[in-house]
Order: C-alpha cells, then sequence, then structure tokens
C-alpha cells in the first residue's frame, strides 16, 4: 500500500530513503479520505504541499462531512473483503507462531519485550492486524506486543477484536484462542497453528515430555509400560501428595521415575485456593477456581463437562491443604485436560461387561488408546475449531498412521460449542480412512461391543 501510495503522488519522496512523521500521516489521512469514497488521484491533489497539522485538519474535516445521518448518495467505507480475509488468514497462524516463540524465550528466562529481538513471527502478524484494522478505519488494537499478547486471550471474534472479518462466513479460526486465559499457555490450536507455521517449532520437545522419555527409558524392556502407568496416573491425580505417589510407585516398583514424577508436581500457591481453600472438581479431580458467579467455583479444564456449570462453593469438594500437590501449568492444560477422555475411553473398553483388550497410550504415545491386539487406534483431539484440526490431521497423522483401523474420537464439550463440526471435519481432511467420532458415541459404540 505504502507503495502504491508512493507511486501516485500521495506520499512525498523519502528523505534521505527514510520515512518520516509526515509521511506516516499522509498515509492515515489518505487511507481514510480513500475509505469515505474517494479517489487516490482526487486525494493526492487534495495533499500535495499540506503540513502535517493541514492534514490533520483535512481528516477531521472529512470526518464531520460523514458524520450526518446517512443518506441515499452518502459515502461509504468500502473494504475488499477478500484482501480483509487473506490478511486475517495470515496473521493468525502467525500470531500462533509467534506467541509459541515467546512462550519457548519465556521458559528460558526472555522477558518480552518489543525491541528489535522480537519474534520475526509476531511482528508480522502485528503489521497484518494493523492494515486490517487500517482496511476498516479502526483505530489499531494491536500496536504493541503486550497489547496483543493481552488480547490473545479473547476469542477471535469482532466484539473482542472490532475486526468485522473475524465473523465472517469464511473466516477459519472464528472463536479460536490462542492463549489460555487462566494460565496463559498457548492453547492446543495455538500450538498446532505454530507447527504449521514454523515446523521447527515441536512442543513435544518440552521438557516434560523430555523427562518422561528419559525416564522410560530407565526401565529397558518396560518402557512402554512405564509410560502408559505414569502418563494415567498423572491423567487421574491432577491433585495427589507425596504419600500417594509413593504407593503408585512402590505398586508398580517405579521408583526409579520417582524424580520425573515429582518434577510434574508443585505444592499449593496461593493462585490455587479460593477464600483460603483448596477444592477439587468432582468430574476430572483439577482444582477449582473462584467463578465469576459470587460465592461459586468453576472447573478451569475445558474438556470437562463441568467446565461451564459453576457449583456453590459449600458444595464442592474441599481438599486437605496438608502435603497436598498440585500438576503443574503445563501438565493441567496439556496432559490432564485432553486425558479426561482418554481415560474414560479406556475405561469403557476395559470395565466389565465390555471387557476388551485395551491399551493406554501404547508404544510410548503412538496413539491414545489402542484395541483387538492393537489392530484399532484411537486419537482423542479436543480442538475448539475443526478447521485448524483438518489441516493438523492432513500434515500427519502421527502414530496412528499404524494402525489398520483409524479413529478420531472428538471432545464432546468441543463438539457443543462449534456448529457441524463433524461434518466440516470429514470434509477438509483429505484422509478417507480415518473414522471421526464423538466421544459419547464411541463409548456407546465399546459398550456395544460386549
Amino acid at each position: 500500500m505504502v507503495v502504491d501510495y508512493r507511486n501516485v503522488g500521495i506520499i512525498a519522496p523519502a528523505l534521505r530513503k527514510r520515512y518520516q512523521w509526515r509521511h506516516l500521516v499522509q498515509l492515515v489521512v489518505a487511507c481514510v479520505l480513500v475509505q469515505l469514497g474517494q479517489t487516490r488521484k482526487s486525494v493526492s491533489k487534495r495533499m500535495q504541499s499540506l503540513a502535517p497539522t493541514e492534514l490533520v485538519a483535512l481528516l477531521e474535516h472529512a470526518s464531520s462531512e460523514n458524520a450526518s445521518p446517512p443518506g441515499p448518495h452518502a459515502p461509504s467505507v468500502t473494504v475488499d473483503e477478500s484482501r480483509a480475509l487473506e490478511l486475517a488468514h495470515e496473521a493468525v497462524p502467525l500470531l500462533a507462531a509467534g506467541l509459541a516463540d515467546h512462550f519457548r524465550r519465556a521458559r528460558a528466562g526472555q522477558p518480552l519485550v518489543h525491541d528489535a529481538a522480537m519474534s520475526h513471527w509476531l511482528r508480522a502478524a502485528m503489521l497484518r492486524l494493523a492494515s486490517l484494522y487500517v482496511l476498516y478505519g479502526r483505530p489499531v488494537q494491536a500496536d504493541g506486543a503486550h497489547t496483543l499478547v493481552a488480547n490473545s486471550t479473547l476469542p477471535l471474534r469482532e466484539r473482542e477484536w472490532d475486526l468485522p472479518v473475524f465473523d465472517t462466513p469464511g473466516f477459519r479460526f472464528h472463536g479460536v484462542r490462542l492463549l489460555d486465559p487462566g494460565t496463559r499457555l498457548p492453547t492446543i490450536e495455538c500450538i498446532d497453528l505454530a507447527r504449521q507455521t514454523a515446523s521447527e517449532l515441536d512442543l513435544k520437545e518440552q521438557q516434560a515430555f523430555a523427562q518422561l522419555e528419559s525416564a522410560c527409558d530407565l526401565f529397558g524392556s518396560r518402557g512402554s509400560e512405564v509410560y502408559s502407568a505414569l502418563r494415567e496416573f498423572i491423567t487421574r491425580h491432577p491433585i495427589s501428595s507425596a504419600a500417594e505417589q509413593r504407593r503408585f510407585l512402590e505398586a508398580g516398583n517405579l521408583q526409579l521415575a520417582a524424580p520425573f514424577l515429582a518434577s510434574c508436581y508443585e505444592q499449593v500457591q496461593p493462585h490455587h485456593l479460593v477464600k483460603g481453600g483448596l477444592f477439587r472438581c468432582a468430574t476430572c479431580g483439577a482444582p477449582l477456581i473462584e467463578s465469576t458467579i459470587d460465592a461459586h467455583v468453576s472447573c478451569t479444564v475445558r474438556q470437562c463437562k463441568a467446565f461451564e456449570s459453576p457449583v456453590p462453593r459449600e458444595l464442592a469438594r474441599a481438599v486437605t491443604l496438608q502435603d497436598a500437590l498440585i500438576v503443574k501449568a503445563h501438565i493441567l492444560v496439556y496432559w490432564c485436560g485432553p486425558g479426561q477422555d482418554e481415560i474414560a475411553l479406556y475405561d469403557t473398553a476395559t470395565t466389565e461387561p465390555s471387557g476388551l483388550d485395551a491399551a493406554l497410550y501404547p508404544g510410548r504415545d503412538r496413539c491414545d488408546l489402542s484395541l483387538d491386539a492393537e489392530g484399532t487406534g484411537i486419537d482423542v483431539k479436543s480442538h475448539a475449531n475443526p478447521f485448524v484440526l483438518a489441516a493438523s490431521l492432513n500434515r500427519s497423522l502421527g502414530g496412528l498412521e499404524l494402525y489398520t483401523t483409524k479413529v478420531i474420537a472428538i471432545n464432546d464439550q468441543a463438539l457443543s460449542r462449534f456448529p457441524d463440526y463433524l461434518d466440516i471435519l470429514r470434509r477438509e481432511c483429505n484422509r478417507h480412512d480415518v473414522e471421526f467420532t464423538s466421544v459419547s458415541a464411541l463409548r456407546r459404540d465399546l459398550r456395544a461391543r460386549a
């Protein structure tokens, strides 16, 4: 746009190869005037030789002319919707990659600073979002790295971001949150978009996974069995205690994994408490937080059935603070949350009368659940957006590729929040050898096999 406006004479030549304040004012004023219906040629004639203060006055005059009630010949802001959609579809994956990049830096102790060292993905996303605000004639809300990060906890919708393109039917990421509002960690959608945008970024290499692999290697041929046991225990016990962990390790002869298991938990912190008490979700076992509804508490795990059902604090399950240990935030978000459905399916498959031959996290997580002597592989997904999930599956099925029968089961809460989720997923995914279903439907099918 800058080059185009420079060629038609709207923006004056650069001074010593640098654009200055005057050029910025010329650009902004010209964008608004063009959106108000004026041609670039007429704008160029009006703006030549005007000082910045005169340009601002010209903008104020144009704005006052359009403040009257619109008539049949009133100029209207025209936006190239296809260009806006293109910018939006470029901005969101870049933003996800930038957030994941800075999350990695933050874990290494590097604070987010809006300077030359800032992630180039984040900078590229910021420029595209700023272009969208200019296109729509709106005040720019993504003009700083910290503002952009704060906004990323909000769903991608017009009322939160003031960008109409986010509510258009063609926008593929409608309603997606890139950062979890409670923990400020990248969401599952953010991780997948980051992987698609920056392939070298593999969040499975984060420290927890590396430590788990190292711990399992200590057991030699039992490595896969130990992997499944540790993942299952952690998923079932978002709140635990040193004594409970010790009993688990002794029962399975897993004492060598004690340092890893201890590294997944932390002592109770002030943010875990509500009015000085620690409360456990009756459905998934995660710590509850104070709800926006007075005197209520709510679950923070989006995959949990109780996520959108706050309960009165006096009815919540209290936990004794003494010796209580809480899983760390990244373990809760990436393991315990998605693991609720995985455990439920495993329990359904192995509990009488089903009694199926099932394995949880077989082969160190080739898939989430295998059946029929590993003839059937099941992966559970809780992505909020089917377009993001389809793009990820089109890229790779991971270990699920090794199974004859491949099943993708979608979290029921995710399905309820996005209309036609399964239909969109089946249409957008180019893999015809994969069966898509809901977790609840798959559990019914497993019971019927008995």
